[in-house]
């Protein structure tokens, strides 16, 4: 089921889409169905350009970011049991890439949760969560990557733990729980501060909650902040058909949890 749902979830979204589109149309235009053909390439080209504009990059994040509750953070902190972090990929030493590195979300991530670690006093242990979530790749190296950096920054080792075998968030939720009770026996519903990017919070808190946890949500990595047009703001850009392409798959992995029960 993991590897079919991988393998599915691309022709879900924008890029191959857009590209089965494109195929489809010049396919048509060097047929009998010209008009078919003309009138698929240009509903292609104009999603495309939809989708590629900060406007409507921005509304579809807001969609998904504007549902994060943080106003209660600051007085819903105590007996918090763990600050969990929530692993957002890796790039492996490979070809022109000397050694492992952190990606970008990653990167966020883990340095959200080491400023709360800090911010508490070192009371609170960081629970770094997250496997490999490639089938045809196994083996991770994101969390002891994670943890290698976080002890360099001054993290006791004993602070840091790791939960390695999990491959999506849901199960990164049943690991969390486990790994939970097994170090806070006899508690009903653990309560942790939930690190992850800002797009991921809405379906990583109802996992949690799914799984039996209480989780407070500390969203690092923000898509957006807020909108000011420019002409600019209407020309088609990289960044923004990136921020709809995430957006758009958050909300297909709403949507997927749901029917799925995880949610």
């Amino acid at each position: 089921m993991f590897t079919l749902l991988k393998l599915i979830k691309p022709f879900l979204l924008p890029p191959t889409l857009i590209a089965i589109g494109m195929a489809a149309s010049f396919l048509l235009l060097f047929s009998k169905k010209q008009k078919l053909g003309k009138t698929l390439l240009l509903l292609t080209l104009v999603i495309y350009y939809l989708l590629s504009i900060e406007p409507v990059a921005y509304l579809l994040a807001k969609s998904i970011q504007g549902k994060i509750d943080i106003e209660k953070f600051e007085v819903e902190t105590e007996n918090v049991e763990a600050i969990v972090v929530l692993a957002g990929g890796v790039q492996k030493k490979d070809g022109y890439r000397p050694y492992h590195e952190l990606g970008e979300a990653s990167w966020r991530r883990l340095w959200h949760g080491i400023e709360l670690y800090k911010r508490f006093n070192g009371k609170i242990p960081i629970l770094y969560s997250g496997g490999s979530g490639d089938p045809f790749d196994p083996v991770s190296v994101e969390t002891e990557l994670a943890k290698n950096y976080a002890v360099s920054m001054g993290i006791p080792e004993d602070k840091f733990w790791i939960e390695t075998s999990s491959r999506n968030t849901y199960e990164s939720g049943v690991e969390i729980k486990r790994i939970l009770d097994d170090s806070f026996p006899g508690v009903g519903r653990h309560k942790v501060i939930l690190v992850t990017s800002a797009l991921h919070m809405p379906r990583s808190m109802r996992v949690m909650k799914k799984v039996g946890l209480n989780p407070i949500p500390s969203p690092a990595d923000f898509t957006i902040g807020s909108l000011s047009l420019d002409p600019l703001s209407f020309l088609p850009s990289i960044s923004s058909f990136a921020t709809s392409t995430f957006s758009i798959h958050e909300w297909i992995g709403i949507g997927g949890y749901w029917l799925l029960g995880r949610i």
